[in-house]
């Protein structure tokens, strides 16, 4: 693409953001002050590449954004974009979450600007949403990602490949009608992503989100979104919910939304925009407009048939809000569960694949490549996600609704595969992928006269049925494990990826059984739990290190496209010197036939012909090697000699190439190998290949070694290197070229051959590899700046594995003593390693290995706090992988076990907050956090033995009047604190222990004795109760502690101390847990407790020590006196016969004193004197001699003359009224004068009866009212 510059002239600064095949980096251009944006991009992604280049070309406008250039080298893809300081829409939302609707104004007016330009140049976007809209410095809006879109022609022609017409995109923002099978492309879907957009910016998220696609679909097609946030204005609300019609034809259209109210909102700013934007046209779409027809036709047939069913003739209003959300053949179209299934497979096919049969044949028998019986959702862990629901070719009449064939397989007369493996998906055939750059059609390659011949007659291939010595067993996990995982692999992105498709379940033995309950059970669950506080041993830490799938799933080395993007080679069938058939017409025919039809092929290449010739037929016969079937039927065909020969012997290059790659696809694909192979010597003259001059033929010739040495580490039979020739030399020879080839590809083939090897094989092919040698090279490539990231992140994982089949060579990384600094700075280099996850990945294995190993449990002692640590929440707090976040915390908690200042520096770091925020779906995440809690709450009891001991010798220390230099109990403290303020910690650190020992820090506060520190330490206590403020219905489960450690030693706290602000916080405490604990003495009964045992302590307390107090508490400063009255109120209203013990010790007078709505803690002392008004031990004489009638009567007098008529502040004085009324009543019956008494009462009689009228409480209104009644006061 023609440029005056070239992608030399541009000097990179630095990186600024990364995709999933492509890298951004801020640019500018040599010689100049101009910045721009460069886009490195996989040459895979060549048409995607392609059609965002030209389709921003064609639109130019202010708010597109401009591509500069376009240039391709021999390994990328280069974009020179402009520059946008402000980056996307998508990071303002996540840093604003919301955004004030001026500024959703401008960003619409530019959105819709944009989007129209787009449209009048006759294309549709497909793919708006806030990751593709940029801002300038300006704050104005660029729309970008022409990736997928397409043009109107082709859409109403449907002429397009099948790639053009593709469904794909990001469901958050896909129209409903876009998972149908009916729908099409158009204005309209694009409008309604534009919707989304704009209801995301009001509200912080897309109307629609789930982590499950299926959800998701389902939520698009039949649920509205909730409504927007109230201060939106009610044409702003207008505008996006009529973007967001799930019925296309009546959804906005572009004439609706330039004429829309809204634009009128502050002032018309942009409406002199809108109205030139309704002036551009735009062209037709005639498919969408008969799809539209279509639907609103059936929307009429509808409407009759309702009016046809409708009850009451006189009804003719047949109103849209009774119409389904979609027509009915739109929604009987849509098979969620299918379209979930086919991304699911299509993420896999554009992965690198799996170890397993080839994607023709499993196209072609309309399955899609993954285990029998699994029906897994894809989980979307965020809405930008990007998925393809392009039925793959031959599975257009797929049926995922059935369940999966469960029919007896035909016994093959070949020896079966040991395990059932995923499909590996041919990746490669995509047109995306770059033209390839072995090109073997070279006009002026000379004719090799040195490949075998023989007579046509007499050269015949035979397909050898003898003993299989090497069975496949290279399945992505293990065959126990098989049945509940998927082929997750470390290979991939770990920003996408999905705990779906890891394992189920994997508990670790010492979790608490809490953990596993759902949310809204957890924490009821959690308050009854009182188990002594638990540690993981460190064979169940060293079982979580190494058992998460991403580090044992290999994936295959030929055709892998993160080493190298090439495409199938092409051939002519015009110039095939037999007639051609495809891989099942082949392995349809009989053994006759077929034997014949491979002698063809191999006449073809043995005897002397054109180079070109020769290459064309292996062109063609590598796309017979594909599938598992065809490739067991060729490796055993005496063709095998002849090419390993071939190979051998070519001196062209082209020619060397091909016959290497087909001994790599047939190592890939095929699951046996018989004996006649063996004798090839195949492995020795791949490793001889290895040194070619060519990096083409020593790429094809190390990726074809290490599939067959990977499949020969898999073998049960010990000699199975030696059968096949995998011996030292060919060891070698993967060293050497890792640590010294000049060609990068090919360093990373063998590279990958040995991760595979050290992840699943086994045997002294293993163990070559798991050697200190071994893991130097290694190092130095992960530490090697200048090399590729994927390469680095094969090395990384190959080195972690390595430590995890031989533990000692974790010294390579870690050293052997604290003399090692430089390796250790290794190791955090790799975990602070930004440009790949893999690495990151990679290094908290490291770390962990070496921390659950007991011979290296020094390192946590040795590690810098201050580096490590912000490192490490770091990785936790921001990155995308739950894998990487699980490790850190893993390796967290290692360190916390290893050494205690890593406990402090954490809680100081605020880490625990964090943990808290963060939302977990992931079980392998929430194992790994579980083990952390475990761990964290396992070492509360040894931090308070550590303070009691240092306080007891404080104690000593004073006693003896000498004065220690350093208090160290406080340096400790904070770590109690930090998880107190931890609902996550606080949930399991509250057990009967820890009670206890809050009841022995309290009393250590307030010793007779002085010490050094104590004033500090009683800080410390003070903060303590605040806590325990917080989380009183936690730990009032634990009643046992409680009853008898906890609540004497409040009392005592709030008798003798000389601290007002502790006495207090004693006060609240003992109100807290002592009136839940008396109305519910259930709590008791679950917490093992003898229920009259746990009232008998309470009761006792109250009596002995609480109430005698209260005398001085309610004459104390406020707001001593209200807790006091409440404690008073709640314990009276609950145990009727503690009022004896209050009016015993002469307490009753000073509440009867107080009963006036002045008095600031009224509500408490009401109820408290109605519960003596009412109890058998308050004597009548004593109520007239407090003049309670009166009182009452002034308080119901003035409570309705202000009408402060509310049930909480009248119904208590109305039942003192009624109790006084009776007690009067009674008297007068023995000739007592009681109606002199409660005369105030019967003067506001009709007060009283208005006031009864106006509370719910039944029973006392009639109890009131027989009174008054009795008394004729009306």
């Amino acid at each position: 693409m023609p440029s005056d510059y070239k992608i030399e002239d541009y000097h990179t600064l630095e990186a600024i953001g990364k995709g999933k095949y492509s890298m951004v980096y801020k640019a500018r251009r040599r010689k100049t002050i101009r910045y721009y944006a460069i886009k490195k991009v996989e040459k895979g992604q060549r048409s995607r590449v392609k059609r965002d280049f030209l389709f921003s070309r064609a639109v130019m406008h202010e708010n597109v954004l401009k591509i500069v250039a376009c240039y391709e080298t021999r390994n990328s893809l280069w974009l020179v974009l402009e520059y946008c300081v402000g980056g996307d829409l998508l990071t303002l939302l996540s840093q604003d979450l919301k955004l004030p609707e001026p500024s959703i104004m401008k960003f619409a007016r530019d959105m819709f600007v944009g989007v129209r330009t787009i449209h009048s140049k006759g294309l549709i976007h497909c793919d708006l949403k806030p990751s593709n809209m940029l801002l300038d410095e300006n704050g104005n809006l660029k729309v970008r990602g022409f990736g997928l879109s397409k043009e109107v022609t082709v859409v109403a022609a449907k002429s397009g490949s099948s790639k053009e017409l593709a469904h794909r995109g990001t469901p958050c923002y896909m129209a409903p009608e876009m998972f149908t099978s009916e729908g099409v492309h158009s204005y309209a879907t694009d409008l309604w992503a534009l919707g989304c957009t704009l209801y995301e910016c009001a509200a912080g998220r897309p109307p629609f989100t789930s982590t499950s696609l299926t959800s998701l679909i389902e939520q698009i097609l039949e649920h509205e979104p909730n409504p927007l946030p109230a201060s939106c204005s009610t044409p702003f609300k207008s505008l996006v919910f009529g973007l967001l019609n799930k019925r296309p034809h009546q959804r906005l259209r572009w004439d609706q939304v330039v004429n829309h109210e809204f634009w009128r909102e502050r002032g018309g700013e942009y409406l002199e925009d809108m109205r030139d934007l309704g002036a551009v046209t735009l062209p037709a779409q005639p498919t969408y407009e008969a799809f539209a027809d279509m639907l609103k036709r059936e929307d009429l047939a509808m409407k009759f048939r309702m009016l046809g069913n409708a009850r009451e003739s006189t009804s003719l209003d047949v109103r849209e809000s009774f119409m389904p959300v979609l027509t009915p053949s739109l929604r009987q179209s849509v098979n969620a569960s299918k379209l979930s299934r086919i991304a699911r497979f299509n993420l896999q096919r554009e992965e690198v694949g799996s170890y397993g049969s080839g994607n023709n044949a499993a196209a072609e028998d309309g399955d899609l490549a993954e285990p029998p019986g699994r029906h897994e959702d894809v989980e979307l862990e965020h809405p930008d996600a990007e998925l393809n629901f392009t039925v793959p070719n031959g599975m257009e009449d797929l049926d995922v609704d059935a369940e999966v064939d469960e029919r007896a397989p035909v016994a093959p007369k070949s020896p079966p595969r040991q395990a059932m493996r995923e499909s590996y998906g041919n990746e490669n055939r995509s047109d995306n992928f770059a033209d390839t750059t072995e090109d073997f059609m070279e006009k002026d390659v000379e004719v090799d006269n040195s490949s075998p011949s023989g007579s046509d007659e007499t050269t015949k291939v035979m397909l050898t049925t003898g003993e299989a010595i090497l069975v496949d067993s290279r399945s992505p996990v293990s065959a126990s494990r098989s049945a509940n995982r998927s082929a997750q692999t470390a290979d991939e992105d770990f920003e996408d990826t999905s705990s779906s498709m890891r394992s189920e379940e994997l508990q670790p033995a010492e979790t608490p059984a809490f953990l596993g309950l759902p949310e809204g059970r957890r924490r009821a669950q959690a308050t009854r739990v009182d188990a002594a506080a638990e540690e993981l041993e460190y064979e169940k830490f060293k079982e979580l290190c190494l058992h998460e799938d991403s580090d044992l799933t290999v994936r295959p080395i030929v055709s892998n496209h993160k080493i190298e993007a090439i495409r199938d080679a092409s051939h002519d069938p015009s110039k095939l010197p037999f007639q051609e058939l495809s891989v099942n017409e082949m392995m349809a025919t009989s053994q006759v036939e077929r034997e014949a039809f491979l002698s063809r092929i191999y006449r073809a290449v043995a005897h002397p012909a054109n180079v070109q010739d020769k290459v064309n037929t292996l062109a063609y016969f590598e796309t017979l090697c594909r599938s598992d079937s065809s490739a067991n039927v060729l490796v055993n065909s005496t063709l095998m000699p002849m090419f390993v020969k071939v190979l051998a012997s070519s001196k062209s290059s082209p020619l060397r190439i091909r016959m290497a790659n087909i001994l790599g696809l047939l190592m890939r694909y095929a699951t046996f190998i018989g004996s006649e192979f063996a004798k090839t010597d195949a492995a020795k003259v791949l490793a001889e290949a290895v040194s070619d001059e060519n990096p083409r033929v020593r790429r094809r010739a190390m990726s074809a070694l290490g599939e067959l040495s990977f499949y020969v580490s898999n073998q049960a039979r010990a000699d199975a290197p030696q059968v096949l020739g995998i011996t030292q030399n060919v060891i070698e020879v993967f060293l050497r070229t890792i640590e010294h080839d000049s060609d990068e590809i090919t360093r990373h083939y063998a590279c990958k051959s040995v991760e595979n090897i050290l992840k699943k094989g086994s045997g002294s092919i293993q163990e070559a590899f798991a050697t200190c040698r071994a893991a130097n090279i290694l190092v130095s490539i992960v530490m090697d700046d200048s090399l590729e990231d994927e390469l680095r992140g094969t090395a990384a994982s190959a080195l972690a594995s390595a430590v995890r089949v031989k533990p000692e060579s974790i010294y390579v990384v870690v050293g052997d003593d604290d003399h090692s600094d430089e390796m250790r700075a290794a190791l955090i280099k790799m975990l602070d390693d930004r440009r790949s996850k893999k690495v990151q990945q990679a290094a908290l294995n490291l770390l962990c290995l070496a921390l659950v190993d007991e011979k290296s449990r020094l390192l946590a002692t040795l590690m810098e706090v201050r580096t490590l640590l912000p490192i490490l929440a770091g990785l936790y707090e921001r990155s995308q992988s739950s894998v990487i976040k699980a490790k850190s915390l893993l390796s967290l908690a290692l360190l916390i076990r290893g050494h205690p200042k890593w406990l402090q520096s954490l809680c100081r770091a605020r880490v625990l907050p964090m943990i808290e925020c963060q939302q977990i779906n992931d079980p392998y995440l929430q194992n790994c956090c579980d083990a952390f809690i475990v761990t964290v709450v396992a070492l509360v009891p040894k931090v308070n033995d550590i303070i009691f001991r240092h306080i007891a010798r404080l104690r000593s220390a004073a006693s003896r009047n000498m004065r220690p230099q350093v208090i160290e109990p406080f340096t400790l403290f904070p770590v109690i604190h930090h998880l107190m303020q931890s609902s996550v910690m606080r949930q399991r650190m509250l057990n009967s222990a820890f009670v206890r020992d809050i009841a022995r820090y309290i009393e250590a506060a307030e010793f007779e004795e002085d010490y050094n520190g104590r004033e500090e330490f009683r800080v410390c206590v003070k903060e303590l109760l605040e806590h325990c403020h917080s989380c009183t219905d936690e730990i009032v489960y634990k009643v046992d502690a409680v009853t008898k450690h906890l609540l004497p030693a409040l009392c005592d706290l709030l008798e003798g101390s000389t601290n007002a602000e502790m006495r207090f916080s004693a006060l609240k405490l003992v109100y807290e847990l002592i009136l839940p604990l008396r109305a519910d003495l259930d709590i008791a009964t679950q917490s093992g407790c003898d229920e009259r045992i746990i009232a008998h302590r309470l009761d006792q307390l109250l009596m002995q020590d609480l109430y005698p107090m209260c005398s001085a508490l309610i004459d104390m400063e406020h707001p001593f006196p209200l807790y006091a009255l409440k404690l008073l109120s709640g314990t009276a209203r609950l145990e009727p016969a503690l009022c004896r013990e209050i009016i015993n010790i002469g307490l009753a007078p000073r509440f009867f004193d107080f009963l006036s709505l002045e008095h600031t803690n009224y509500e408490p002392n009401i109820h408290l004197c109605l519960s003596l008004a009412r109890s058998k031990s308050m004597k009548s004489e004593s109520l007239w001699e407090y003049d309670a009638p009166a009182k009452v009567a002034r308080v119901c007098e003035y409570t309705y003359k202000n009408d402060f008529i509310e049930p909480e502040m009248i119904e208590p004085a109305l039942g003192i009224a009624a109790e006084l009324l009776h007690r009067a009543q009674s008297a007068s019956r023995v000739g007592d004068a009681g109606l002199d008494h409660v005369t105030p009462l019967l003067d506001i009689a009709p007060t009283l009866r208005k006031l009864a009228d106006a509370i719910p409480d039944g029973s006392l209104k009639r109890e009131l009212l027989h009174a008054l009644d009795v008394f004729n006061a009306h």
